[in-house]
């Protein structure tokens, strides 16, 4: 009889092969001397010398950039203070001219020419900020100042006057506002007042005539006697023979 074997697994002999390589190295590595005793990694090594090779060149190339940036920079600041006093000495010969001097030459030929005039006012261009032209007790506009001043205390004085005299006006002028609102309602009452007394009356005439009238038409005419008398605000009428006496009292 044959005797039949199933093929092997690819992945099971890759694993086993792969633990025996594993194994040799670790073989290799425990009987090598050198490595067994120093117990240093020589590829770790060799990349870390590798890394600050590439390290140091690189700050190298830094550092070489930097030193043309500097060099570059030198170059242009010196252009700058080159073109900067070339300006100044051109303002020196434009502006500052040896006869547009302010300063008192002692070997002028022409002192007149020289002379500056009188002080003019704090203003003045010919005296620079050192002349000392204006002490501490003078003041060109002093009268003006002191004028200004008085002004400015006078009105400060005025204003509250003014503003009491506009609050007394005003207090006043609301014075006069009640006492003519009072003095209407007053006239308004009072009118009022005669209307109701000039009705009363014009009713009491009324039914004074009536009464006069009712009795004369009972009465015979030779037996009624009316007398007629007004005094001091009431008029009265007697009736003689019938002891009868209308009164009527007019108000005014």
């Amino acid at each position: 009889m044959y005797k039949v074997d199933p093929p092997p697994d690819p992945k099971e002999v890759a694993a086993i092969e792969a633990r025996r390589n594993q194994e040799k190295e670790q073989q290799s590595q425990f009987f090598n001397v050198w490595t067994r005793g120093m117990r240093v990694d020589a590829e770790a090594l060799n990349s870390q010398a590798e890394e600050k090779k590439l390290r140091k060149a690189k700050k190298q190339s830094k550092v070489a950039a930097y030193g043309t940036d500097q060099v570059q920079y030198d170059m242009e600041q010196a252009e700058r203070t080159h073109r900067l006093d070339k300006k100044v000495q051109e303002f020196w010969k434009q502006k500052q001219q040896l006869k547009k001097r302010r300063e008192l030459d002692l070997w002028d030929s022409d002192p007149l020419r020289g002379e500056f005039p009188a002080h003019l006012g704090d203003n003045d261009p010919y005296w620079g900020p050192a002349s000392l032209q204006c002490f501490s007790w003078e003041d060109l506009d002093r009268a003006t100042c002191l004028r200004m001043q008085q002004e400015e205390f006078m009105h400060s004085l005025e204003r509250p006057l003014q503003e009491q005299q506009q609050q007394q006006a005003r207090v006043e002028e609301n014075c006069a506002d009640t006492l003519s609102e009072q003095l209407r309602l007053a006239m308004d009452l009072r009118a009022t007042q005669l209307a109701k007394l000039e009705e009363c009356c014009h009713k009491a005439i009324m039914s004074a005539k009536a009464n006069a009238n009712k009795a004369q038409e009972d009465f015979p005419l030779g037996l009624l006697n009316v007398d007629h008398r007004h005094t001091h605000g009431h008029y009265t009428m007697f009736m003689k023979g019938f002891n009868t006496r209308f009164t009527i009292f007019l108000t005014t």
